[in-house]
């Protein structure tokens, strides 16, 4: 599988050696042309590059996904620990948080953060962390709901260790894997999110290309550039789907 990987890496950085181009520079004799050799993808509507666009796209379109992926593991795994080890009235109120972000749909949050920060990197990132904060917070409370009836934390109670410190330092390196296999679940269901955002119209605004945004422009013309909706949907299926099958392999380790 990892001979896969590097050949599949090998290729990608062979296209962008040779054909990358600028993904902003507009060509008005190339609007809509068919791929060919020097354009391996075709062009899109104002006569940009689409490989270029796709590679610069993936860049943005990682970026969103996987900050606001991380931001939402780490402040889920810190709250969803004290949730899980305290107990009680506060997991009663941090439960009751979550429920209620739980119940608005997602198109919600984003639409209601958008208007707030308006459209742009920075509201694609808090939109997608809010949306992916309950699962890890719910993931890590239940786990460290169980952990903490372990042996090996009744002896470090019993020896006066802090409760602080009983959970990142006894109770988190244990669900760990856990956390990560979360990662790379939210990191497929962001780009998921971001394309279906940038769709929309609500993502990254040209001319910052992301695989959402560039889905968005060439609906109009599927039935005349099929290779303008194609590229962009073959990569986010084909990442998707790759994270996917990570985390699968994860879960059997």
């Amino acid at each position: 599988m990892k001979r896969k990987y590097i050949v599949l890496i090998l290729i990608l950085l062979f296209l962008i050696l040779f054909f990358y181009q600028d993904p902003y520079a507009i060509n008005d004799n190339k609007i809509l042309s068919h791929p060919d050799l020097e354009n391996i993808l075709g062009c899109d509507n104002m006569g940009r590059d689409i490989f270029s666009r796709l590679v610069l796209g993936s860049f943005y379109t990682m970026l969103i996904a996987s900050l606001s992926v991380a931001l939402s593991v780490i402040v889920g795994t810190i709250i969803g620990s004290i949730a899980g080890y305290y107990g009680r009235s506060l997991d009663s109120i941090i439960t009751s948080f979550i429920e209620v972000i739980i119940a608005i749909p997602s198109i919600l949050i984003a639409l209601g953060v958008i208007i707030v920060l308006k459209t742009g990197f920075l509201s694609m990132i808090v939109a997608i962390f809010i949306i992916y904060l309950p699962r890890c917070v719910n993931m890590v409370r239940g786990l460290v709901k169980k952990e903490k009836n372990m042996e090996y934390v009744i002896a470090a109670k019993t020896y006066g260790v802090s409760n602080i410190r009983i959970i990142f330092y006894h109770i988190l390196p244990n669900i760990m894997k856990s956390v990560l296999i979360s990662f790379t679940t939210g990191f497929a269901g962001a780009i998921l999110t971001e394309a279906g955002l940038g769709y929309l119209g609500l993502g990254i605004q040209p001319p910052y290309p992301t695989w959402g945004n560039i889905l968005n422009q060439s609906q109009s013309y599927f039935l005349s550039a099929p290779w303008f909706t194609i590229a962009p949907g073959l990569a986010i299926i084909f990442t998707v789907y790759q994270m996917n099958k990570l985390e699968k392999r994860g879960k059997r380790f």
